[in-house]
C-alpha cells in the first residue's frame, strides 16, 4: 500500500474541528525500528545516568531531550509528506520545523495534568503551532499515552477548574480521550491551545514519542 502523503477531506474536518488526528502506522517499519532502537538505548543510558547521580533533575520520571532541528536520522518523522501537508492545513501560507524532541515517562511516572502549551490562546483559523506526536512505542491504556479533550482549542472557558490549583487538572475528565496507537502511527495535535497531557505509565518499560513541533512563517535565521 502506497503511503499517504495528503489528509482526505474527513481527516481536514476531524483536525480542525477536534484540535487532533490519529493516523494509524504511518512510518516505514524500517525507519521505526532504527528510531526506536536509538531512542531506548538512549532512554536507558539517561535512567542509568539518574541512577548514579540522585541530584539530577529527572523531569518527573520522564526522559526529555531536544534534537537538533536537521538531525539525519530522525528526518522519517520531520520530513514526512503527510506532516507537511498537516502543517500546510492548519499554519496557513508558511511553515517551518521548530522543534524535536523525546518525552519518554519511564514505569512508575509520566503523569501530567491537563494544559494548553501556550498561556494565551490563539484566535482566527491559523494556528499557532502544530505537534506531530510519532508512536515510536505502541500507545496503550497503561504505558502513558497522550490525552486529550477534543474540541477544547475552540472553547472560549478552561474544560477544568482552574481557580483551585493545578491538582484540579490530574485527574480524568468526562470528555477526555487517551489515544491508544499501534508503534508508528503519528498524532497531530493544536498542543498551543488543545488541553491535553501525558498519562501515568502503568507498564515495566518506558513508552516512547518523538515530538516534531511546526510552526507558522519562515525559519528564523541569524542573518534575519
Amino acid at each position: 500500500m502506497a503511503t499517504p502523503t495528503r489528509l482526505a477531506a474527513q481527516q481536514r474536518r476531524h483536525l480542525k474541528d477536534d484540535g487532533y488526528l490519529l493516523v494509524p502506522s504511518l512510518l516505514d517499519p524500517g525507519d521505526l525500528a532504527r528510531i526506536a532502537a536509538r531512542l531506548a538505548e538512549h532512554v536507558r543510558l539517561t535512567v542509568a545516568t539518574w541512577a548514579e547521580d540522585p541530584s539530577l533533575d529527572t523531569h518527573g520520571g520522564a526522559v526529555t531531550t531536544r534534537f537538533d532541528l536537521d538531525d539525519p536520522g530522525l528526518a522519517p518523522c520531520y520530513q514526512h509528506p503527510l506532516a507537511a501537508d498537516a502543517a500546510a492545513i492548519v499554519l496557513a501560507d508558511g511553515w517551518h520545523l521548530q522543534g524535536l524532541g523525546l518525552r519518554a515517562p519511564i514505569p512508575g511516572s509520566g503523569e501530567q495534568g491537563l494544559h494548553q502549551d501556550f498561556a494565551e490562546r490563539g484566535t482566527g483559523p491559523t494556528w499557532q503551532a502544530l505537534s506531530a506526536m510519532w508512536c515510536i512505542s505502541e500507545f496503550t491504556r497503561d504505558n502513558g499515552p497522550l490525552r486529550v479533550i477534543p474540541g477544547s482549542h475552540l472553547a472560549s472557558e478552561p474544560p477544568i477548574d482552574i481557580k483551585h490549583g493545578y491538582g484540579t487538572a490530574m485527574g480524568p475528565h468526562p470528555d477526555e480521550v487517551k489515544i491508544i496507537a499501534p508503534a508508528g502511527s503519528v498524532i497531530f495535535f493544536n498542543s498551543p491551545d488543545l488541553w491535553h497531557s501525558g498519562t501515568f505509565n502503568y507498564t515495566p518499560a518506558a513508552r516512547l514519542a518523538l515530538t516534531a513541533t511546526f510552526a507558522p512563517g519562515p525559519p528564523w535565521r541569524l542573518d534575519d
